[in-house]
């Protein structure tokens, strides 16, 4: 007996078993070149050429030993009409890979404002912006990693960082709260000067 397969019944079992055997890896494109995750940062730097801003954060720390771990964040800049690109490194290899917003023309005068700090905006984009903060901080919060509706699915503990940041005199100081490179909340700070 002689079983037939069509094409419309073939396809689908063919996509199927493709993707049960696509890499778990993927690579993206840097300018001609090809990274992957789990590169070196020198094969990267090769490729991609010297990121924009390299920002370090301690990601695990001993009582009495002080930081034992660190992750690494590289931001490439392309500009206006494209994504910011953000690759972070853990343990010495290319762990992620993620776009950001629109890139921007660093260096065109334009000037930092309270009204442009807000949730979402990268380290690098901050820094850019409006330079080093006035004062910096870093403490460490624990958070519950489980997905919604599932608590004490396991806990993280990561450093956060508070910067201030002074607009002039008519206007209160900010509080820009970064978590993982990003901005998770702005706030007044109403001590007086």
């Amino acid at each position: 007996m002689v079983v037939m397969f069509s094409a419309n019944r073939l396809l689908p079992l063919v996509l199927l078993l493709a993707l049960q055997t696509w890499p778990a890896t993927a690579a993206f494109r840097c300018g001609n070149s090809l990274v992957d995750i789990g590169d070196w940062p020198v094969e990267v730097r090769e490729r991609c050429g010297e990121p924009d801003h390299i920002a370090v954060y301690p990601s695990a720390a001993v009582p009495g030993l002080g930081v034992t771990d660190t992750i690494e964040h590289w931001y490439y800049n392309p500009g206006p009409h494209r994504l910011i690109r953000r690759l972070e490194f853990r343990d010495g290899k290319l762990y992620r890979e993620e776009s950001l917003g629109y890139g921007f023309v660093t260096g065109s005068g334009e000037r930092c404002s309270s009204g442009f700090l807000r949730e979402g905006l990268s380290e690098y984009e901050v820094l850019s912006r409006c330079g080093e903060a006035l004062s910096q901080r870093v403490y460490w919060r624990s958070f519950d990693a489980g997905w919604p509706g599932y608590p004490g699915a396991g806990v993280v503990v990561m450093p956060v960082k508070e910067w201030l940041y002074e607009f002039g005199r008519n206007e209160f100081r900010r509080v820009v709260v970064l978590q993982n490179g990003l901005v998770v909340e702005v706030r007044t700070d109403d001590k007086p000067r």
